[in-house]
């Protein structure tokens, strides 16, 4: 599976449902880990209770995908090896910090991380919307479409958090 983004969309070539949902796991165990490290540095109660709640959003998606694996896997044998796949990506796409180390340097500055959150959460939505226009299976476009939904709402949630922030710091 080849992954393009250009600007605001994401366009995927040679559509595997297998790598889909491998991808969309390694983007919300990123994001999880994301969301921790973020929490883990706000003192405002109110911001630890959204982010803690998004910690709990990606888990919940996370349990999907790997459950969406291991249903394909039932079905049909999964013959890439999972690291192959996730360790030729490009991560940019998804990824934009290239390492702990500088996902931690990120989240120390909190209005800095909740746009990154911001544009994690946007690529997200894009990739689920470009595999939802390829995947068949009615019941898994349906769900895919409630993450997507709820993305949004992540989205909403962190702009919520950067228009609370005082002034010099956003």
């Amino acid at each position: 599976m080849k992954i393009e983004a250009k600007g605001d969309k994401i366009t995927i070539m040679d559509f595997n449902e297998f790598d889909a949902f491998r991808i969309a796991a390694k983007v919300e165990k990123d994001g999880l880990l994301f969301y921790a490290q973020l929490a883990a540095g706000v003192k405002k109660p109110e911001a630890k209770e959204v982010l803690e709640f998004l910690l709990d959003e990606e888990k919940k998606h996370l349990k999907f995908f790997e459950g969406q694996l291991d249903r394909l896997r039932q079905l049909k044998e999964d013959t890439n090896e999972d690291d192959d796949l996730l360790n030729a990506l490009d991560f940019g796409v998804f990824q934009p910090y290239q390492n702990l180390k500088g996902l931690e340097d990120l989240v120390t500055n909190i209005p800095k991380a909740l746009r990154l959150g911001l544009i994690i959460e946007d690529k997200s939505i894009q990739f689920y919307h470009a595999c939802s226009q390829k995947l068949s299976a009615q019941g898994t476009k349906e769900e895919l479409a409630n993450i997507i939904t709820e993305e949004n709402r992540h989205k909403a949630l962190l702009e919520r958090m950067i228009a609370g922030l005082p002034k010099s710091k956003a």
